[in-house]
């Protein structure tokens, strides 16, 4: 019995000291995602992406059963991927690619992961439009309506909804046209969207308003 006792006593500061540890951790995890998501939104250029793009993904490294950091660390290598030449687009996009298919391993039939599809995708045909539009433009469009059917109420949704639509041939229903009501719904969805928490995707207000802008100075030509 002394035995078992003596047994007891160790058991019980072990569990504590794992659960001390557990707490530690989460406390570390959320520290370091509230820093990065800082920096997310005062990021003043692609350089300062670049650097969230691999801080996120030193994040998810850590905490391999959080969807989240593979998200942004995919969101911000797809940013990148926009703004880069043809001959370097690709190497963001597969990176991307990595990234969110990682996430949706851990979060499956999440709408926000079906919008970073869509804009890998999108992203993709910049690099040779005559040849890649047909292929990786379908298989954004596909990826965008899953979105929407998902959650909708996800603004992210219609805004790479309504972007390929404005890209899209006017022959085939697409132009600026028909891309407007598209967005208005997106900033409509937008100002009555709630997170699930801090951390969960909430950023594309400024891209919707800026994208509206582009449609009304494409109808404004005509």
């Amino acid at each position: 019995m002394l035995y078992l006792k003596k047994q007891y006593y160790i058991f019980i500061p072990l569990i504590c000291i794992i659960q001390l540890n557990g707490v530690a951790q989460n406390y570390s995890y959320k520290q370091a995602m509230n820093n990065q998501l800082s920096a997310f939104k005062t990021a003043k250029g692609i350089n300062d992406i670049q650097k969230l793009a691999d801080a996120f993904s030193s994040i998810a490294i850590t905490e391999k059963k959080e969807w989240l950091p593979y998200y942004y660390a995919s969101l911000c290598n797809v940013l990148v991927a926009f703004e880069k030449k043809e001959s370097e687009i690709d190497v963001f996009c597969d990176k991307a690619e990595r990234l969110v298919k990682k996430a949706d391993s851990l979060e499956s039939y999440n709408s926000e992961i079906s919008v970073l599809k869509s804009m890998i995708c999108a992203a993709r045909i910049a690099v040779n439009e005559n040849l890649r539009t047909l292929k990786y433009g379908s298989q954004s469009v596909k990826y965008a309506n899953e979105a929407v059917k998902l959650n909708a109420n996800n603004p992210r949704a219609y805004l790479v909804k309504a972007q390929n639509v404005f890209h899209m041939p006017e022959i085939f229903g697409g132009g600026a046209k028909n891309a407007k009501p598209i967005l208005e719904l997106a900033l409509e969805k937008e100002k009555q969207f709630k997170t699930q928490t801090t951390f969960h995707p909430n950023w594309s207000k400024t891209e919707i308003e800026n994208e509206i802008k582009k449609v009304n100075k494409s109808l404004l030509k005509k």
